[in-house]
């Protein structure tokens, strides 16, 4: 590449006091150039030790909104840009793998053969000042902050190896500081570090479902879960983006894998436009907040509530979601003939049905529909009793999902309600 349009590459290198060409905060050295304009990469090699510098230069960051992220259900946000140089991220605080890390770093340490893909830096346009030098190959780097949108754990890694070494030379004879990296130099906006992170990170091989769908933009059905969080009061805050478990430290309702599920029932994977992304997530969002009008535990609890709910209720289960995505694909296929106020007026009356205050019974048990202990969901395969035969499991397997939606779908398709569940154990 002779030249590069990339916002930020001065077109004049800077000068030292002499006159010479001021070579800045760091220098990638035999550069090699791939693609062209948004789609150029340059590619240069690395040592630990010129690694672990620009990380003590404060060089190096990442940023946790397109990294694995910030722990969910946490009182405060913490810092979204980490330095590298700041070490491993707190687990408690951020989604890192410090055993990963501390593999990789104990493998350089005793000079094991590792085969690590290359680092991964980026340097979004318009965010830093440099100089690509066409004749010596080599990238001047002045200004800017240079992101790790993936192969953070390999670059903590090296960067504690390169500590311990100069800490003792002598305890770790068989680490060299030299060795060798491959760097990838992206020029990536924030937007597409988080399609670059999809892209590495889910389609290979999975990592936490709902980071991923979090990040990207190139997933319909994504963008269509995350607009129908925006527009919904009783999500908002209340989606776990971050992570595929809700623990019983996270009062979060849902995961945004699983509410990305629940949109498939009313798109299929086939492109949507814009038009039908905004449609589809003012149905979806109104008929999730008339659902937690009627079931307020489907709102935002605090942790000690939702502990309650969890442990007595299957009414925010992950399965159950699934249930109510069924009654959610009714609702928009009756909007087109009925029109969205007499919808909304029909389900209003339906829902009541699965209101706390309708008792229904089934043999000898009496309660609230979505009791765990309800001889209903046992007998269709929701829930079972778990290992010490006291406590109960719920289930999310596929029949499970399809049962929730049959059961609520054939409570709510009645004229009246029955209070007497037997009759639902029949197909």
């Amino acid at each position: 590449m002779k030249d590069t349009n990339i916002k930020g590459f001065l077109r004049k290198p800077k000068k030292t006091a002499s006159g010479g060409v001021y070579q800045g905060r760091f220098v990638c050295d035999n550069v090699q150039w791939t693609g062209e304009e948004e789609e150029a990469l340059a590619t240069f090699t690395i040592t630990a030790e010129e690694l672990a510098d620009a990380a003590e230069s404060r060089l190096l960051w990442t940023d946790q909104d397109v990294q694995r992220g910030i722990q969910p259900g946490l009182p405060q946000v913490p810092p979204r840009e980490l330095q590298l140089c700041a070490g491993y991220p707190d687990p408690r605080l951020y989604v890192f793998d410090e055993d990963n890390a501390d593999d990789i770093t104990e493998k350089l340490l005793r000079g094991e053969k590792l085969f690590l893909g290359p680092l991964v830096w980026n340097l979004r346009p318009g965010t830093f000042e440099a100089y690509w030098d066409s004749q010596q190959q080599k990238i001047f780097i002045y200004s800017g902050k240079v992101y790790l949108p993936d192969s953070h754990h390999r670059q903590q890694a090296i960067l504690k190896a390169v500590r311990a070494w100069r800490d003792s030379p002598s305890s770790y004879s068989k680490f060299s500081p030299s060795k060798q990296f491959k760097v990838e130099l992206y020029f990536l906006s924030k937007e597409d570090e988080g399609n670059y992170f999809f892209d590495k990170n889910q389609r290979p091989k999975p990592t936490a479902k709902s980071k991923a769908y979090d990040l990207t933009t190139l997933d319909d059905l994504s963008l269509l879960a995350k607009k129908v969080i925006d527009k919904s009061s009783a999500l908002k805050d209340n989606v776990n983006r971050v992570t595929d478990r809700l623990t019983a430290k996270n009062p979060q309702v849902i995961t945004l894998s699983t509410l990305r599920e629940m949109m498939r029932s009313m798109a299929s994977d086939d492109a949507l436009d814009e038009s039908e992304i905004e449609g589809l997530a003012t149905i979806a969002a109104t008929f999730y907040d008339l659902l937690s009008d009627v079931r307020p535990e489907l709102g935002s609890l605090f942790p000690p509530e939702r502990r309650k709910v969890r442990e007595s209720l299957i009414v925010d289960s992950a399965v159950m979601m699934h249930g109510y995505a069924s009654l959610m694909r009714d609702f928009n296929t009756a909007i087109p003939e009925a029109g969205m106020r007499n919808a909304i007026a029909d389900l209003k009356q339906k829902l009541s049905r699965i209101s706390k205050q309708t008792v229904y019974s089934f043999g000898r048990w009496r309660g609230d529909l979505f009791e765990k202990r309800n001889p209903l969901w046992s007998r269709v395969g929701v829930v079972k009793p778990g290992r010490d035969g006291k406590r109960l499991t719920v289930l999310n397997t596929g029949a499970a999902r399809s049962e929730c939606g049959r059961v609520l779908k054939q409570l709510l398709s009645i004229d009246n309600a029955v209070h007497n569940l037997q009759f639902l154990v029949a197909h």
